[in-house]
């Protein structure tokens, strides 16, 4: 004879107190990957626009560069970086390493308003934004293409 088998507690535990997974609602599972794509657009659009200004029109930027501490003449450079942040967070195979170059770009921004007291200005608020939709849109994304239980 074969004795029932008992639930263990922890799983007892787990259904009791969300006993449908709130992700796998067929609505939200499916909504997940687009809310993704739409934050990583709405960030890769900002980046790019901010990217365009330093290449077109770098006057604009000329004395808020000198203001935090650095030469216009960089503003080139600058924004060659974001726009290969932005391709590569934009396609699949270079996501992460695309998501991680614009979050280290965006600390850096940060990190030079901070050094010259402005730590809760409107810029570094904006680039903690930018960071976290960057995030957010590269996890709910990706997260879709996961397959469950399978080991990598």
């Amino acid at each position: 004879r074969s004795s029932p088998s008992k639930p263990s507690p922890v799983s007892d535990f787990r259904r009791d107190i969300c006993p449908v997974p709130i992700l796998s609602r067929p609505f939200l599972a499916s909504a997940r990957p687009r809310i993704g794509w739409i934050c990583s657009i709405l960030a890769s659009a900002l980046l790019l626009a901010d990217a365009l200004v330093m290449l077109l029109a770098p006057g604009v930027l000329a004395a808020p560069q000198e203001h935090i501490g650095y030469p216009p003449g960089q503003l080139p450079y600058l924004a060659g970086i974001l726009i290969l942040g932005v391709c590569g967070f934009l396609t699949r195979r270079f996501a992460a390493m695309g998501c991680a170059l614009l979050t280290a770009f965006l600390g850096g921004a940060i990190a030079s308003h901070a050094r010259i007291g402005e730590a809760f200005s409107v810029p570094v608020l904006i680039c903690g934004l930018l960071g976290v939709l960057l995030w957010v849109g590269w996890l709910m994304r990706e997260a879709a293409t996961e397959i469950p239980g399978a080991a990598s």
